[in-house]
């Protein structure tokens, strides 16, 4: 899962020596090439200076995430959400962080966090569900999934397919899918499976697991179909799939 990279709450603009503005304007044009090792050498930098301004503390946190020093990250979120309790996007990062983690019950709880602080923040719903599904709790996975499309109707549909936005509507409709197969509601999950498709062609796993629900529903032949397909995008368990029931 990717971190969010976003640069500057407005409200932290006030009151900043320009040396430390400058430090951090170079690290986040480092963060946007993706040279996180060397922006945080310009956030350090900017500390040096003042090591009270949140937003470096928040852009290093992010860098840090992204390099996989994840204590340091924890640090740095801890930071900014202990100085400002309401900083939602810091809760959402840190929720990332702990679900890359493996601690699934600290991310539902930050997740839960920024839900609170912003109701309409759909990649928070996305991510919690994923969580949620982590830790078996289905029917919490689909209520989070259902309320990130809800919200997500008001999306441009060509916002939502950019791999870079947050929503990830053809994640999101194949996660809800996953979970609706689990429950056994396999024509609902073809059809998200679909809508993940329509999204994302290039969706391996959509066609896979859209050919397992067909199977399940003894629609061999459509299968088949979906299977060829994933094994050309290079899905190598559909050829697997493909050779133990379709070969003789």
């Amino acid at each position: 899962m990717r971190y969010q990279l976003l640069l500057i709450v407005v409200i932290f603009l006030t009151a900043c020596n320009s040396k430390v503005k400058q430090a951090n304007k170079r690290g986040l044009e480092y963060m946007k090439q993706n040279l996180y090792e060397q922006a945080i050498t310009e956030f350090d930098n900017a500390l040096s200076i003042n090591n009270t301004w949140f937003p470096v503390y928040y852009n290093r946190a992010i860098s840090y995430a992204n390099t996989r020093r994840y204590k340091e990250a924890l640090a740095d979120f801890n930071y900014v959400i202990a100085n400002y309790p309401d900083h939602a996007d810091a809760y959402f990062n840190r929720g990332i962080l702990y679900e890359n983690l493996g601690i699934y019950a600290n991310a539902i709880q930050d997740y839960s966090q920024t839900i609170s602080l912003r109701p309409d923040f759909i990649q928070a719903y996305h991510y919690r569900g994923i969580a949620r599904f982590r830790m078996n709790d289905l029917e919490g996975a689909l209520k989070d999934y259902n309320e990130a499309l809800r919200l997500g109707k008001n999306v441009d549909l060509e916002v939502a397919k950019a791999k870079e936005f947050g929503l990830n509507s053809s994640a999101l409709y194949f996660n809800r899918g996953v979970v609706l197969q689990k429950q056994g509601q396999l024509e609902a999950a073809v059809r998200d499976y679909t809508e993940a498709i329509d999204i994302d062609p290039s969706s391996a796993r959509s066609y896979y697991n859209r050919a397992i629900a067909k199977m399940a529903l003894y629609q061999s032949e459509e299968a088949l179909k979906d299977l060829e397909i994933a094994s050309r995008l290079g899905f190598e368990a559909a050829d697997k799939v493909i050779a133990d029931y379709f070969k003789n």
